[in-house]
């Protein structure tokens, strides 16, 4: 049993692995949507697999691993809300809805704010100056809609992992990254390769911080900041992972870049001799964006499965992207691609008849790959292993 499920997650990421057997299921958590997909979607889906297993009130639903890409609020709010559920239960009491076993979150701080041989944290005092100068306002304004609530974010979910004992990134020793020890991990019989970020792009992200991002706060250049930031911080420290069991192999990008996936791939020596790899799944990195791949990703990574978590808003999915999926796969239409959303209601409603004229002009054009929505009335799309 491999089954993946990318949860109604508006603009966002939320994704459920179900692995391992009818007698003992097993359950992975990759993001939790931005706000409001708790409560619409990702909890509820929680609770039909809790009625599924036929668990009772005191019994927990068991989740094998709770990962979080990255701190942009379109991937970790939902993980949020499940995590100050779990506190609230535990400081209340009360018999917890879920266990969590182990988490994968690499925090805002880790990531920018301890140099080697010792720097300075990015600390509350930096977070309130950066919101309060103008790159904060900046910020909100940026096409891929990172907030800076997202610092203070990673750092409560830190927060909540360390206290609820999950002792986060186990087994890796820190960050997890494609150098980490004990990379790749098994969880529950699900073996897991994190071919990105790579220490070295980290170090980089850290040096560039120090030199350039805290320097803007003292200058009135939000502009450049916010388009630096947009543009590395966090997407460069995406968490990307290849997820393999029972012969299943699914490519989990986050918003990582295509490059660093590719790099991180080949540092693994997952990539054979023509530099390709073949995959059941390939989760898009950004939601379809256009300017974190391009057409040799998709030529180097060939995969029977496309699905893109996306619903319009920053003009995702990119027509460009699909273009790049169609013309790396000419001459051969065996693929699906999966829509979280249905076309026609995008919450910008021309990206969407965009999308769907593209579709429809490729299979007037003879192409015959296939083309799944979401329906209307379903928490996520389900693809069967």
């Amino acid at each position: 049993m491999v089954t993946f499920e990318a949860v109604r997650a508006k603009y966002g990421d939320s994704i459920l692995l179900h692995y391992g057997t009818d007698a003992k299921p097993q359950l992975v958590i990759i993001d939790g949507g931005p706000p409001g997909v708790w409560k619409d979607s990702l909890q509820p889906r929680l609770e039909q697999l809790r009625e599924e297993r036929g668990l009772e009130e005191a019994d927990p639903l068991d989740i094998a691993l709770l990962m979080v890409s990255h701190l942009d609020e379109d991937h970790i709010s939902g993980v949020l809300s499940l995590m100050r559920l779990l506190k609230q239960k535990r400081d209340d009491h009360e018999a917890p809805p879920y266990n969590v076993r182990k988490a994968w979150v690499n925090t805002f701080e880790d990531l920018t704010g301890e140099k080697k041989g010792g720097g300075a944290s990015f600390g509350a005092a930096d977070a309130a100056a950066l919101s309060a100068s103008p790159l904060g306002e900046a910020l909100s304004q940026t096409k891929s809609g990172i907030e800076l609530a997202s610092v203070g974010q990673g750092r409560e979910l830190r927060d909540l992992i360390n206290a609820m004992t999950l002792q986060g990134n186990m087994p890796f020793k820190g960050l997890a990254t494609v150098d980490s020890k004990n990379n790749p991990a098994t969880i529950e019989g699900l073996k897991l390769t994190v071919v990105a970020p790579s220490q070295k792009n980290i170090d980089a992200l850290q040096a560039d911080w120090e030199k350039k991002v805290k320097a803007l706060l003292k200058k009135k250049k939000p502009a450049e900041a916010a388009d630096y930031i947009d543009n590395s911080v966090y997407n460069l420290s995406s968490i990307v992972v290849l997820a393999e069991i029972d012969g299943k192999r699914i490519l989990l990008t986050g918003d990582g870049r295509g490059d660093h996936t590719l790099e991180g791939l080949k540092a693994r020596k997952l990539l054979d001799k023509n530099g390709k790899i073949e995959v059941d799944i390939l989760k898009l990195p950004h939601h379809g964006s256009e300017r974190d791949v391009e057409v040799g990703y998709f030529k180097a990574i060939h995969a029977k499965h496309y699905v893109i978590s996306a619903n319009g808003k920053f003009d995702n999915p990119d027509l460009p992207t699909l273009k790049m999926i169609s013309d790396a796969r000419k001459g051969d239409d065996n693929f699906t691609i999966w829509l979280t959303n249905p076309t026609d209601e995008f919450e910008l409603p021309n990206i969407g008849k965009g999308v769907q004229k593209f579709f429809d002009a490729e299979k007037k054009a003879g192409r015959k790959y296939k083309v799944n929505q979401r329906k209307s009335k379903d928490l996520s799309v389900v693809i069967e292993l």
